[in-house]
C-alpha cells in the first residue's frame, strides 16, 4: 500500500485512563478501508514539548497523511497549533473569517464574541481553516514537506463530521483502493493457526490475517481478523472469498473448524 498515516491523540485525559480514545479507533477504521496503512497511534498528554518532538519524528518517517485529535479548545492546555507552528516554522495567525462566521453563529457582533473564542480561530498561515459542520473549533488542514496534517477537534461527533464532509472523498479519489473485512473463529491454538496464516498470506500482499490471541476462549476458539484490499469492492471481495476458502480448507485438513462470527465487522 502507497499511502500512510500516522494518528495522534492529544489530551492527559486520554493517557490518565480517564476517557477512551475512540476516536483513533474510528479513524483508523476509517482509513484502512479506504486502503491507507496506518502504520502508529500515539497517544500525548497537553504537553507541547511532547507534541512537538512526537510530531518532528513523525514527520522524519513521512508518511503521506498525519491525524491530530484534540488541543484545539480555547484553553491554555489546547496546543495542537502551537505545536504545529514549531515544527513547520509556519508562524500562527487569527483566522479573522472565522471570528465573523463564530459571531454570526452566536448571533453577536464580532466586538461582543467571547473572548475564548479568539484562541479557537488560530491557525496557521499558509493552511486551509476548515469550518466546524457541527461545532465551535475549526480543523486545520497544511501540507508539510511530503505529507498532509490534519489537525482535528477532540470530540467524536465533531470529528467524525470532519472526516465525512472534509476527508473521506478526498482520500478515496486518491488512492483508488477499497478494503473489506471480517471476523472468523477457529477451533485451533495459535501456534496451530500461525503456519496456516502464513501459507495464506504468502500468497497475496494484499491480505492481512491477524489471530486475535488475548480473545481465545476454550469453548469456543481462536478469533482471527482478515482485512482484504483491492481497487474495488468487488475486487476486495473476491479476494476475500478466495481467502476463506483456502483458510477452512487448511484448518479443515487439521481436523478443526473454521466459522465466520460476524460477516459486518466494519462498522465498529
Amino acid at each position: 500500500m502507497n499511502l500512510t498515516a500516522e494518528i495522534f491523540a492529544i489530551g492527559s485525559e486520554l493517557c490518565f485512563g480517564r476517557i477512551y480514545d475512540t476516536n483513533s479507533f474510528w479513524m483508523a477504521n476509517q482509513l484502512t478501508k479506504l486502503g491507507v496503512h496506518v502504520q502508529r497511534i500515539t497517544c500525548l498528554t497537553d504537553n507541547v514539548e511532547s507534541i512537538t518532538s512526537a510530531l518532528n519524528d513523525s514527520v522524519s518517517r513521512k508518511p503521506t497523511f498525519i491525524f491530530l485529535s484534540g488541543g484545539l479548545g480555547p484553553t491554555d492546555d489546547d496546543l495542537t497549533i502551537e505545536a504545529l507552528s514549531r515544527v513547520t516554522s509556519f508562524p500562527t495567525r487569527v483566522d479573522s473569517d472565522g471570528l465573523r462566521w463564530m459571531a454570526e453563529k452566536e448571533n453577536v457582533p464580532l466586538e461582543r464574541l467571547d473572548k475564548r473564542l479568539n484562541k479557537m480561530a488560530v491557525s496557521l498561515v499558509g493552511a486551509e481553516v476548515l469550518r466546524n459542520p457541527v461545532g465551535w473549533a475549526p480543523a486545520t488542514h497544511l501540507k508539510f514537506k511530503e505529507t498532509e496534517v490534519y489537525a482535528l477537534p477532540g470530540p467524536p461527533t465533531e470529528l467524525r463530521e470532519f472526516f465525512n464532509q472534509y476527508i473521506i472523498g478526498t482520500i478515496a479519489n486518491r488512492t483508488g483502493r477499497k478494503s473489506c473485512s471480517a471476523r472468523f473463529v477457529a477451533t485451533m491454538y495459535e501456534e496451530e493457526l500461525s503456519p496456516l496464516i502464513r501459507q495464506v498470506t504468502g500468497k497475496d500482499q494484499d491480505v492481512y490475517i491477524k489471530a486475535l490471541v488475548s480473545e481465545y476462549k476454550p469453548n469456543i476458539g481462536l478469533p482471527l481478523e482478515i482485512l482484504a484490499f483491492g481497487n474495488s469492492d468487488g475486487e476486495c471481495q473476491q479476494k476475500m472469498e478466495k481467502t476463506m476458502q483456502e483458510l477452512t480448507e487448511l484448518v479443515s485438513s487439521q481436523g478443526k473448524i473454521l466459522k465466520q462470527v460476524n460477516p459486518s465487522y466494519d462498522d465498529r
